[in-house]
């Protein structure tokens, strides 16, 4: 049968250099030690044990970064899902008071700091203190989606304000242009709230921090965590489908 050992017979060490002390991260003593005796077993036993969380969280990341098949397998795959459940249990506590969509919201921004250390010696860290690193991927991803809720507005509030500066600025930000300035409020607010619904949830974000809250578009991207060329992108995307409702609407009136 199959065992770790014959396809790697050492254990691998960490490689990246820590930022304060210098030196090369090291594992604790007590995880080397389970990973080595896990390298004597077959490479299914190991599989199955870490996917089913009977193994330190350590080891599990060892196994993933170490032993990635030429091709996706059953096995593999539920190791992989193991990590993400492991990670998740482990930032409980950041995200238990939260509304679940919030709860989600910060899961899945720790999920995608993962997915972009994946495969880099940034995953050593994750080797060296698991618990830790999870906390502070939690720590700063629940910040930042307070962060977003807190300045996020609902667009439908955005059509039914009382003040016309508001329907006005918003509806000229769009490029809706056609009418002019002496349109009726009334008129600017339905047909923005039409466009709006053209919007994917995206462009609306994109809309609502650049032109209703004055975002530049470098901090309405720190704030959707894209860069501000997706920005620019989605405020083009969304002025051209305020063109395009328009001018269908031009053409329905002749």
């Amino acid at each position: 049968m199959t065992t770790l050992s014959h396809q790697k017979s050492q254990l691998r060490p960490l490689t990246k250099i820590h930022s304060k002390t210098k030196e090369v991260y090291t594992r604790p003593a007590a995880i080397a030690a389970e990973i080595e005796a896990v390298l004597q077993w077959p490479l299914h036993d190991a599989f199955s044990l870490a996917s089913q969380h009977k193994l330190k969280p350590q080891t599990l990341v060892y196994l993933l970064r170490n032993f990635q098949p030429n091709r996706p397998t059953q096995q593999y795959n539920s190791m992989v899902v193991a990590f993400f459940s492991r990670v998740e249990r482990a930032g409980w506590s950041f995200v238990k008071d939260l509304a679940q969509d919030a709860q989600e919201r910060v899961h899945g921004e720790v999920k995608d700091v993962i997915l972009r250390m994946w495969g880099t010696e940034a995953m050593d860290a994750f080797e060296l203190s698991f618990k830790k690193v999870v906390d502070r991927l939690y720590m700063t991803a629940y910040d930042k989606i307070l962060l977003r809720l807190r300045t996020e507005v609902p667009w439908e509030d955005l059509s039914d304000r009382e003040s016309g500066e508001t329907g006005e600025d918003f509806a000229e930000a769009l490029a809706v242009s056609h009418h002019g300035p002496s349109a009726p409020l009334a008129e600017v607010k339905t047909e923005l709230a039409q466009i709006m619904e053209l919007l994917s949830p995206k462009e609306r974000d994109a809309v609502i921090y650049v032109h209703h809250l004055r975002m530049t578009e470098l901090e309405a991207a720190e704030q959707m965590g894209c860069t501000d060329r997706n920005v620019r992108h989605l405020l083009k995307k969304a002025r051209e489908k305020a063109q395009d409702k328009r001018r269908k609407g031009a053409l329905d009136c002749a």
